[in-house]
């Protein structure tokens, strides 16, 4: 069976496909099968898409290698979260080989969003089929689906999907209703950083006028040679502050990523930090700070402590 529809306004991509035939110019949404992205079923209590954006990339650090390339998407079916990883330059280069142009595609779809309609196996092309496995859309070899089983008839091209992935020609990876909102949120930090500019040219400016005035009280502190005598015993407390700062907000960081993660114990003082970090999903949800790159970059120790993860620091003033 054929499953691009008679207007192709769809493609099905799977790794053994034929070249595509699409008129020169005309847009087409892609849907892609599990052989182009990984995917990920978790429960969690987040309600909103964007934060379980924020999180994805933490969900797969122990399932793709190099992580840096990946692009993520998200949607939620019932109480579930499905997240999916996908290289979209390995995506472009793959329809390029097949005669599509990168600027021709308009949105990418995940055949999970099949699942409720597989009751039966979906034919892919003459080599693979489309099956649910525990709920999970997963592409199998037809060698091992069952002789006998009568494959599902399935019209890709006017099934209502609605969980795409806006590509366009500006390869943007948000909706248009989003880069909308987004614009809207850039507005606003803007007229925020307009106000707050402003207030600190006062500040500023009112602060010049004080040590101008103290200045004149006490010449002595014109001298450079006082000046940078006074500036030397203050430095090293403002150094070592900074430092301990960027250790905190390393924490921070690592354990915002993921709601599921808190501190249950913090304490700080001249020589070190330490963070006892707990969670109430098991210690799997605690892994992906092995790996955190903000942890690593303030040259943490990470070590488990039963269920927990300990975070250490020692500072060298």
């Amino acid at each position: 069976m054929s499953l691009l529809g008679s207007s192709n306004s769809r493609v099905v991509l799977y790794r053994d496909m034929p070249n595509i035939s699409i008129q020169k110019g005309r847009g087409v949404d892609i849907l892609l099968t599990p052989q182009f992205y990984t995917s990920l079923k978790e429960d969690l209590e987040v309600k909103f898409a964007y934060q379980a954006k924020q999180i994805a990339p933490s969900l797969f650090d122990d399932y793709i290698e190099d992580i840096e390339g990946y692009q993520f998407a998200v949607y939620k079916d019932g109480k579930d979260w499905h997240f999916f990883a996908f290289n979209i330059e390995d995506i472009f280069k793959f329809v390029e080989e097949r005669g599509l142009n990168r600027y021709q595609v308009g949105k990418i779809y995940f055949a999970q969003e099949l699942n409720r309609y597989l009751e039966s196996p979906l034919e892919i092309g003459d080599s693979y089929a489309l099956v649910d496995i525990d709920g999970i859309t997963t592409i199998v070899p037809k060698s091992i689906v069952d002789r006998g089983v009568e494959y599902i008839n399935l019209d890709i091209s006017k099934l209502p999907l609605k969980n795409g992935v806006s590509i366009g020609g500006s390869l943007s990876l948000i909706s248009f209703k989003h880069t909308v909102t987004l614009s809207i949120i850039l507005l606003l930090f803007a007229i925020i950083l307009m106000v707050e500019g402003n207030r600190l040219k006062g500040a500023i400016e009112l602060q010049e006028q004080k040590v101008e005035e103290l200045l004149d009280k006490n010449p002595k502190l014109s001298s450079s040679r006082i000046r940078e005598s006074i500036l030397s015993q203050y430095e090293p407390i403002d150094r070592e502050e900074r430092v301990k700062r960027s250790a905190i907000g390393a924490i921070s960081k690592a354990v915002s990523r993921n709601p599921n993660l808190y501190i249950k114990e913090l304490s700080l003082d001249g020589r070190a930090i330490s963070a006892l970090i707990e969670s109430p999903s098991g210690f799997s949800r605690l892994r992906p700070l092995f790996n955190n790159r903000y942890l690593k970059e303030q040259n943490f120790q990470i070590e488990r402590e039963g269920s927990s993860i300990r975070l250490k620091r020692e500072f060298q003033f």
